[in-house]
């Protein structure tokens, strides 16, 4: 049996969310649906168990205590702006059966809004439904599986992690420096419809992706090698004067390394814009941050 963890702001879509759960074609293999967070709108139908907390907190630390009054053995994490595949849970558990201990979902990608198409293409390049199955050095929370046992040996997600960025990536790196594999199905299947859709959101989020980027760097120096982990401040400014040039060799190799992106030119100018936002944020933590920081 399978617990679903969703952590819950105020979501628009959250009863949609939960409406493709209860049409599941493994519905009967899910033990319960857990909500944990705040919902003004009054969305969250009667059949999830909701936990309400008096104030707003972190995706981690909701995840953490879904997870802690789950009974199911295994976890599904799911965002409350993610809309499950009616195959979804029958995949993950498929591959759970499998063996495989940590499973990751795909994205279906839409084209309705263009800086929605640009966030997620940007944000999950490696993660689409199109992509290659297989390992991966990290997976995102948007759809994650994994044995209870395990969730809880390896101490859950670090709620140090205050926004919806860089816990699923130190997470799963943790994971496999304990030596656990990483899949990743494709076929395993949600469609994304976050509320960032104007250029400014887009690239306000992908300055959190880079800012927390360069914390979980830090943290996992063996893991993830990078020059960018160890400049020093002062190379700031040479950063930010260097971002559009190199925002734009980020994108063209992405594009030549991601193939699927190519159905999709059209989104490059955006990507680009949303790269350079990372870059600030890569910045942002570099000036921000303490030297010597790493995980104890």
């Amino acid at each position: 049996m399978i617990s679903i963890v969703i952590p819950n702001l105020h979501s628009p879509l959250i009863g949609q969310v939960i409406h493709a759960l209860a049409n599941q074609t493994a519905r009967s293999s899910i033990r319960e649906v857990i909500v944990v967070g705040q919902d003004r709108y009054g969305l969250i139908p009667a059949d999830a168990r909701f936990v309400a907390t008096p104030q707003p907190i972190s995706p981690a630390a909701a995840r953490n205590l879904g997870a802690r009054l789950a009974g199911g053995e295994y976890l599904l994490f799911l965002d409350a702006d993610c809309i499950a595949a009616p195959d979804l849970v029958a995949r993950v558990l498929a591959r759970h059966r499998q063996g495989h201990a940590v499973v990751g979902s795909s994205m279906i990608i839409e084209a309705d809004n263009y800086w929605v198409l640009c966030d997620n293409l940007l944000s999950f390049a490696s993660f689409l439904s199109q992509s290659p199955a297989g390992s991966r050095l990290y997976l995102p929370s948007f759809g994650f599986g994994i044995v209870r046992a395990l969730f809880n040996q390896v101490g859950g997600f670090d709620e140090g992690f205050a926004g919806a960025a860089g816990e699923d990536v130190d997470l799963c790196l943790r994971l496999r420096e304990a030596g656990y594999a990483l899949y990743f199905d494709p076929l395993a299947r949600v469609t994304h419809r976050p509320a960032r859709v104007s250029a400014r959101a887009m690239q306000r989020h992908l300055r959190m992706f880079g800012r927390a980027h360069y914390r979980v760097q830090r943290m996992h120096p063996a893991s993830m090698r990078s020059p960018l982990a160890y400049l020093p401040p002062a190379a700031a400014g040479l950063i930010l004067a260097l971002s559009p040039l190199l925002a734009c060799a980020d994108i063209a190799l992405l594009f030549r390394n991601c193939p699927e992106l190519r159905a999709h030119p059209h989104a490059s100018a955006g990507l680009i814009w949303g790269r350079m936002g990372w870059y600030l944020g890569v910045v942002e933590a570099l000036l921000a941050a303490p030297r010597g920081l790493t995980r104890a």
